[in-house]
C-alpha cells in the first residue's frame, strides 16, 4: 500500500519511521515545514515527499498528525483530494468531537479515527522513533466505516508491531483516556504547583519522579485537548477531589482506620489490575 503521514512531529514522524521499519509499504511525507520534509527524506523516515495535492490521490491509507483544532479542517479542505475508497485516519488523542463531526458528512472515502498510545515528554520530528510504539496499543473509533476497512486498519497496526488493538466508540475511548491519560496530566501539573516543589532536591526519590513525571507538558496541545474531552475529563477530576478529600479528612481527624481502610481498598485494586 501507499501510506501518507500527514504532520511529521513526534507522532507522525514514528508512525513513517515504523511503518518503514517493520513494514514494505510505500510512505510518503508531508510536513508545513519544508525543511522537516526533506529531513525526514535525508533519514529514509519517508520515500517521497511533497505537496499535499499530488500525493493525497495516491494513498491508500493517509494518518493525519495534526494539533485537534486542524484535523476537520484538514479532512474537509481537502476532500476532494483523497483516494475513491481510501481509509483516513489520524492520532488525536480525542475522539468523540472529530468522529461524530465527521460522520455527518458524504465521502467517497471512510474516516476512522484511531489513537497509536504512546508519546514522549518532548515533542517535534527530531524526538521522533521508530520503536515508539513498542509495546503500545492503537485504538480504532469507526463509525459508519465498513468493518472490512476498520480490519484494514487493525492489521496495518499489528504489522507495524502495536502490542494491542483496540475497537471501541468515540465516547468509549475518551471516557476511557481521561481517566487512564488526562487526569494523570491534571494531577502531576497540580502536585509541581505546590511551593514546595522547587526545594525537592535531597528530598525526593521514586514517588516524587513517578508522580510528576507527566507534568512536563505541551500545554498548547494538552489545553485544546482537556477542552476538546471537557465532560469526562471533569468526571474524573470530580471523583479524584471527591477521593482525597476522604483521605484529608481522616489525615485531619486523625482516623487511622479510614487511612488504613482506603489504603488497602487502593491496594486490592492495583493488584487486581496492575
Amino acid at each position: 500500500m501507499k501510506i501518507l503521514v500527514a504532520g511529521l512531529g513526534l507522532i507522525g514522524a514514528s508512525i513513517a519511521k515504523t511503518l518503514k521499519k517493520n513494514t514494505s509499504h510505500y510512505v510518503m511525507g508531508w510536513n508545513r515545514t519544508q525543511s522537516v520534509c526533506e529531513k525526514a527524506l535525508a533519514d529514509g523516515a519517508v520515500d517521497e515527499i511533497g505537496e499535499l495535492g499530488a500525493l493525497i490521490p495516491k494513498a491508500d491509507i493517509t494518518f493525519i498528525n495534526l494539533y485537534e483544532e486542524n484535523i476537520i479542517p484538514f479532512v474537509l479542505d481537502n476532500r476532494a483530494l483523497f483516494k475513491s475508497g481510501s481509509i483516513v485516519t489520524d492520532s488525536c488523542g480525542i475522539k468523540t468531537k472529530i468522529c461524530r463531526r465527521l460522520e455527518k458528512e458524504k465521502f467517497d472515502f471512510y474516516f476512522i479515527g484511531a489513537h497509536p498510545m504512546a508519546g514522549r515528554e518532548v515533542s517535534g520530528y527530531d524526538n521522533s522513533l521508530p520503536t515508539l510504539f513498542e509495546n503500545a496499543s492503537f485504538i480504532c473509533t469507526p463509525t459508519n466505516a465498513p468493518k472490512s476497512k476498520t480490519d484494514t486498519l487493525v492489521e496495518l497496526a499489528k504489522e507495524m508491531g502495536f502490542a494491542r488493538t483496540v475497537v471501541t466508540t468515540p465516547e468509549h475511548h475518551d471516557e476511557m483516556i481521561a481517566f487512564t491519560s488526562q487526569i494523570a496530566h491534571v494531577l502531576a501539573c497540580s502536585y509541581v504547583l505546590s511551593p514546595l516543589a522547587p526545594m525537592h532536591v535531597g528530598f525526593s526519590a521514586g514517588s516524587y519522579r513517578d508522580v510528576s513525571r507527566v507534568a512536563r507538558i505541551n500545554g498548547e496541545m494538552w489545553s485544546e485537548l482537556f477542552i476538546a474531552n471537557k465532560k469526562p475529563l471533569i468526571n474524573e477530576i470530580d471523583d479524584l477531589v471527591q477521593n482525597l478529600e476522604r483521605f484529608r479528612k481522616a489525615i485531619e481527624e486523625e482516623d487511622a482506620d479510614t487511612l488504613k481502610e482506603l489504603m488497602a481498598r487502593a491496594n486490592k485494586i492495583k493488584e487486581e489490575i496492575g
